[in-house]
């Protein structure tokens, strides 16, 4: 009874939330893409992967660009070693949006989505598929606010700094973006609540986009290691009160039904040693930076995206 009972009272429980969240729209495929090659931009489905995407954004209400997928990261899992890669793309990359003629920042893709085609995950996850050369199983959209009640609802995070960590020219500043209220991470291990975790991943005035993406990196790996020490992934009921509080800030085409799946591929991940990989303005990181119409952005050294494809996919092969 207890075996029957409680996966269909988790199945219960999260799609009611799940229907607040879920994006599911009967949209065909050739309405969006009819116009682009397939080959480009649908590559084949890896049996052996499981690719997520992870979008964050300031949130629909947010004036000045609310819309904007500030983040990008892929989360691979290898299902026959257990490895786990985390894959972050610049939100400054530029490229020709599926379908369309204009070119636009990566980070421009949900809203293009959202605007033209009602469906602001599938289209991002097909774009983020021609840069990667990756087929995008899932894709999981998070606000500021998401971010900061998971790490709540976790009771906090734990990061460990070399260095201190200081962004005094973007916080609490006067009118004229001056005399800003300096936020500081001392050196060593650092507990961080969710306000804290937020200014942390998103400060860049002081450093750049790609520290950025190297600390959101290591804050998504901190909250896996709060998931586990908590014990969460083998209390369902715990999964869906969590996703009960968040279903108001997070946006997934992952359905109710595939999270037992999910669930058990999960545990069998092997976290300890994540692979980490970060495209940046260098020639190993395979961008290079330059302005176009006076607008900062990244283009491939390679003048398209044949290397960055091929480092996604040898990934688990370094």
């Amino acid at each position: 009874i207890i075996v029957l009972i409680v996966p269909a009272f988790y199945i219960f429980k999260t799609g009611a939330a799940f229907s607040k969240i879920i994006t599911i729209r009967n949209i065909a495929w050739e309405k969006i893409f009819g116009k682009l090659p397939a080959s480009e931009y649908n590559p084949p489905q890896d049996p052996d992967r499981i690719n997520t995407l992870l979008l964050g954004i300031r949130g629909e209400e947010e004036p000045d660009g609310g819309l904007l997928t500030d983040g990008i990261m892929i989360a691979s899992l290898q299902k026959s070693t257990g490895k786990v890669a985390l894959i972050s793309i610049p939100r400054d990359l530029y490229l020709q949006m599926p379908g369309e003629a204009k070119y636009e920042k990566i980070n421009a893709a949900y809203a293009v989505g959202l605007e033209k085609y009602e469906n602001g995950l599938d289209y991002v996850k097909k774009t983020v598929a021609y840069v990667s050369g990756l087929y995008i199983n899932y894709a999981v959209e998070v606000n500021f606010e998401a971010l900061k009640d998971i790490v709540d609802l976790m009771g906090g995070i734990t990061i460990y700094l070399e260095n201190k960590f200081t962004e005094d020219k973007q916080w609490l500043c006067d009118k004229n973006g001056q005399n800003c209220l300096p936020f500081v991470l001392e050196a060593g291990k650092q507990n961080l609540n969710g306000d804290a975790t937020l200014l942390y991943v998103r400060s860049r005035f002081s450093s750049n986009d790609f520290d950025r993406a190297r600390r959101k990196q290591q804050v998504i790996i901190a909250l896996k290691d709060k998931v586990l020490s908590l014990g969460i992934l083998s209390d369902p009921l715990k999964i869906g009160g969590i996703i009960d509080v968040l279903s108001k800030n997070i946006r997934t085409d992952v359905s109710p039904w595939q999270i037992p799946e999910l669930l058990k591929l999960a545990k069998t991940a092997k976290t300890d040693n994540i692979i980490r990989r970060i495209f940046e303005n260098s020639q190993q990181g395979l961008l290079y930076e330059t302005k176009i119409n006076g607008i900062y952005v990244l283009l491939p050294t390679e003048g398209n995206f044949t290397k960055i494809r091929e480092a996604c996919q040898n990934i688990f092969n370094q």
